[in-house]
């Protein structure tokens, strides 16, 4: 009877040790890197979309290309790629090809229903299509286009749940954060040459979201993944061509960010310049980050494709 007052107190105490122990915090370990196969159509990849299997890709390129292809996979990790070439030029709002000034697509999201979204660096301004040959439709003017630099515009673009479309600058940081960019979208519709047939003008840009802005990292890339969260790929540039890179999570509610969460930081030079990311879930259920690097077409940076797997705690799966 007298040692059982003590069995209790060291019961309590092992408890609160429990109760006081870190909790184990969601984080991105990597899965692969793939080499791009050479080609100069694949130089200066800026965005990325993957399919819900994580099979077929669709990327962007700063020339004003579409890239398609398919990411080989064996016991669900990537082995290969194989990619459709020729590069498909984008085609301009009022026709012809894209060259010259305003052709540097850095996002891109594309919709459930298959409409393709991709902003623009230098010529400021976001796009919309109904297939990657269509005719693009230009979006109602960002409100802050004016106050973007000429290489730091709108770098990311996520389709949220909610059926609007957000877009994130690189630079533009302020009191309250980073500016998100808030566009409902209009319902689907198609015009005789297969893209969307004009009702964008009716709807308008609203920026009543921003996000924490921590250290030097600003956003590049952004996807909504299929637990409803918005993800943000961020890039830090360690002169003279070595880049960090990170990726938040983000809830998104009524009353604004939350469960704000860093699945990745990596150190310097671990990759290239990753600019696109998209997020979808694998076969056991676990988020994948899928990204790829802009090598600026230049043969000492890299051009890969990397992927990372979202689990609970190191060695977790």
């Amino acid at each position: 009877m007298p040692q059982r007052p003590r069995r209790q107190l060291s019961a309590a105490l092992a408890l609160l040790l429990f109760l006081a122990l870190p909790v184990r915090a969601d984080e991105a370990v990597k899965v692969a890197v793939l080499g791009m196969p050479e080609s100069p159509d694949l130089k200066g990849l800026s965005g990325l979309e993957v399919s819900e299997d994580g099979t077929h890709f669709v990327a962007i390129a700063d020339r004003g290309w579409f890239v398609t292809g398919r990411i080989l996979r064996e016991k669900g990790g990537p082995v290969a790629l194989s990619v459709d070439l020729p590069a498909v030029s984008m085609s301009r709002d009022k026709g012809g090809s894209m060259r010259g000034h305003g052709h540097d697509a850095e996002g891109l999201a594309i919709a459930p229903d298959g409409r393709i979204f991709v902003s623009f660096e230098d010529d400021h301004r976001i796009e919309a299509r109904r297939l990657i040959r269509a005719r693009a439709i230009r979006l109602p003017d960002l409100p802050d286009a004016p106050r973007l630099g000429g290489n730091s515009g709108i770098e990311a673009l996520a389709l949220g749940p909610d059926g609007a479309l957000y877009a994130l600058p690189e630079t533009l940081v302020e009191a309250s954060g980073i500016p998100v960019y808030r566009y409902l979208l209009p319902a689907s519709n198609t015009g005789p040459d297969g893209g969307p047939a004009g009702r964008y003008r009716e709807a308008a840009w609203n920026r009543d979201l921003s996000l924490p802005a921590r250290g030097p990292f600003h956003p590049v890339g952004a996807d909504f993944g299929p637990d409803g969260r918005l993800y943000v790929l961020e890039r830090a540039f360690v002169p003279p061509l070595a880049f960090r890179s990170r990726v938040r999570r983000f809830a998104l509610g009524p009353a604004g960010p939350t469960e704000e969460v860093i699945l990745l930081e990596t150190g310097i030079g671990r990759h290239g310049n990753l600019e696109g990311l998209s997020v979808w879930r694998d076969a056991a259920g676990a988020i994948r980050l899928t990204m790829v690097t802009d090598d600026n077409g230049m043969a000492l940076q890299r051009n890969e494709l990397v992927e990372y797997r979202v689990v609970s705690a190191p060695g977790d799966g």
